[in-house]
């Protein structure tokens, strides 16, 4: 079996590189799965050990193979915990203080509410003395002259990161440690503009510029075209998603069209591509230029430079990053005359981004956009040739007429939509499922209706106002844009008001996650017929689901919200006091529905000891506490005993209940996370 392994393995030689990215990944994977930090001597101890068992097997290739493997999953981990060890040298807020700070702007933003966030770095005390890190202040006014390169000066509540609130949940406090966020507020007095003491520095002056362009382009759209079509159009031009109404976002959401809201491989190879087509067609038109000069290298460096400008105006998110690295590499390819879509290229900007910024790894962006790229790149090299051939009329030697033609362009134009869209799909639902707990039931509905406007009438008209913005003769194109917006938003408004167009499920554990992950790319970078084994992993994965269950109870860190589980399953949300962000995350995780008035009003006289309906909670109350099952007693908004015994929330962070037969199992969310530099 070894023997047989060795062959395969050698046979396909030519797909090692693509492998080398996802041992990297493993690496900043096993990173973030680790319960505590690794002291940095371990890592350079493992780093001498590889590099003495490359000295004594230099003569074996097969040990040298293994001994690489090993040393690209080290790589990844160095790799991540040197970037998180700088960052820990400037410690975040460890508990609530009240701070007068002082600081330059490096963004603004908006929260759900309307109200202005801001991005703080060169911070100050009253006494200027300097705070390290970026601070985010949240300020109590919805509108401020501040901009970004602005110096103000506030008094803030400052307060540590939020923990995540349920098990498998979004880790925020994770996040902002790698963005250097060191503690985030809100104000509580007026945010004052002040003269800065110091002029910015030449990167932060950069960044300041772009966000100030950024900031003018939104403006922009927004006094041409009604709200709903300005903040779809701040989204894909901008990457300003602020603007969105919450009905507008789970429209997309549901219709299957959420991609298209985040700039990503769609709208970088469009905008692209469509600017390589208008620059060859006009020098095509002016005959001494076209006979002088090369107008495919002319219009690949106008594509490359278009593709670089929408980068930065774009806020150069995970996937824009991925998609402009790709456009590059494709772009130079043509501009070497060298085919450019293939693993290789995918393998490239997926090292570069997890080399600047590992952390990406564990989040939805870059695990959705990397997973439909490869998926569609090997369906690609599968099944490129069959599709030629039908496009050329089944010959080599002569290619049919252009009438005969036509007819099989539109056809392959609609089957490779609803291929494309079924492939992609596919390749994200397992992402979907775990991050979101939601799925779209009519993406492939959606994306053929939407598909023809967005790449005939939105895409081209994103290039055209970008070019004549500049100018100020971007009114009538952002009008047609506008348009092409609406019929988008109606698009994806009737598909979401299908019945049962997203469905809510409960999420998979990581560990299937991984299997399906792993499964998927053993499935599509290898070309021999042994990557069908990858659908053991994928089968397997899949399988996972079934090990998920909703526990009995969830209580927050602070005890005070509390959800329990009703006889049909689902989670009920106590009205108790707690944050309703928690109690949102809950009932989204746990896949359960809204409540109906009636069920309401119900469980508003269940709490206050009005009812009693064991047929739908087995929940007493009186005005002091609640019995659940006869075994869990909830404190009103002082936290909860199982079995008798206290739950201590402030040290678990919280956690869920499972109330067995014998006994009950408690999963703290301390346990799930772990003690590491951003939650310790």
């Amino acid at each position: 079996m070894l023997n047989r392994l060795s062959e395969l393995l050698y046979a396909e030689k030519d797909r090692w590189i693509p492998w080398i990215p996802v041992l990297f990944g493993v690496g900043i994977g096993l990173y973030f799965a680790l319960p505590a930090e690794l002291s940095i001597w371990w890592t350079l101890g493992v780093i001498e050990l590889l590099i003495i068992l490359t000295w004594l097997n230099r003569f074996h290739p097969e040990r040298l193979l293994c001994i690489a493997i090993v040393s690209l999953i080290t790589a990844g981990f160095t790799n991540v915990q040197l970037q998180a060890v700088y960052i820990s040298k400037v410690p975040m807020v460890s508990s609530p203080q009240t701070l007068y700070l002082k600081g330059r702007v490096a963004e603004v933003d908006y929260n759900t509410k309307g109200n202005v966030r801001l991005l703080m770095y060169d911070v100050s005390d009253f006494d200027d003395q300097p705070l390290p890190g970026k601070y985010k202040i949240t300020l109590m006014s919805k509108q401020t002259p501040v901009v970004e390169g602005d110096c103000v000066e506030m008094v803030a509540k400052i307060m540590p990161p939020f923990p995540t609130s349920t098990i498998r949940g979004y880790q925020y406090d994770r996040r902002i440690f790698f963005e250097g966020i060191k503690g985030t507020g809100y104000a509580i007095s007026r945010g004052i503009k002040l003269d800065c003491p110091t002029p910015a520095s030449l990167g932060s002056a950069y960044t300041a510029g772009v966000e100030h362009l950024r900031d003018d382009i939104v403006k922009r759209i927004k006094s041409v075209l009604p709200a709903d079509e300005a903040a779809i159009a701040a989204a894909i031009i901008a990457g300003d998603r602020g603007h969105m109404s919450p009905t507008l976002i789970r429209n997309y959401q549901d219709s299957g069209l959420a991609h298209f809201l985040s700039i990503s491989g769609l709208h970088m190879s469009m905008l692209a591509g469509l600017m390589f087509f208008l620059i060859r067609l006009v020098i095509a038109l002016i005959p001494p230029l076209a006979l002088r000069y090369d107008s495919k290298i002319i219009s690949a460096w106008s594509a490359i430079f278009i593709s670089a400008v929408y980068l930065v105006i774009s806020g150069a998110t995970v996937p824009t990053q991925r998609a402009f690295i790709m456009t590059f590499i494709v772009l130079l390819g043509v501009l070497f005359s060298r085919r450019a879509i293939s693993m290789l290229t995918i393998s490239w900007a997926a090292m570069i981004v997890l080399i600047l910024a590992p952390d990406a790894l564990v989040g939805a962006s870059f695990q959705m956009s990397f997973a439909a790229v490869v998926a569609l790149i090997a369906f690609y090299e599968r099944f490129a040739a069959p599709l030629h051939h039908f496009l050329n009329g089944g010959t080599v030697e002569r290619r049919i007429s252009v009438a005969k033609r036509l007819p099989r362009l539109i056809f392959a134009y609609i089957v490779g939509i609803l291929v494309s869209d079924f492939i992609a799909s596919a390749a994200t639902l397992p992402f979907s499922i775990y991050h979101f707990n939601r799925i779209a039931l009519y993406t492939t509905l959606g994306n053929l209706l939407a598909g023809p406007v967005i790449g005939l009438l939105i895409m081209p008209f994103v290039l055209i106002v970008l070019l004549l913005m500049p100018f100020g003769l971007d009114y009538w194109p952002l009008k047609i844009l506008g348009f092409g917006i609406g019929l988008a938003n109606d698009i994806t408004a009737y598909v979401a008001s299908l019945p049962g167009a997203g469905m809510a499920l409960l999420g998979m554990p990581m560990w299937g996650l991984i299997l399906i992950s792993l499964g998927g790319l053993w499935l599509c970078l290898w070309q021999k017929p042994w990557r069908m084994l990858g659908w053991i992993g994928i089968v397997a994965g899949s399988l996972s689901m079934l090990s998920i269950s909703v526990p009995d109870v969830l209580v927050d860190n602070s005890g005070k919200a509390v959800a329990v589980k009703d006889e049909q399953g689902n989670m009920i949300v106590l009205p108790s006091r707690g944050k309703n962000f928690v109690k949102s995350i809950w009932q989204e995780k746990s896949a359960s529905p809204k409540l109906s008035e009636e069920q309401t009003k119900t469980l508003r006289k269940i709490w206050q000891g009005k009812k009693i309906d064991k047929t739908w909670l087995d929940l007493e109350c009186n005005k002091k506490e609640c019995t659940y099952r006869n075994r869990v007693t909830i404190i009103k908004n002082q936290g909860v005993k199982i079995d008798g015994q206290r739950f201590d929330t402030q040290h678990t962070l919280g956690g869920e209940i499972r109330l067995n037969p014998q006994d009950a199992e408690i999963r703290s969310i301390r346990e799930h996370i772990g003690h590491r530099y951003w939650n310790s």
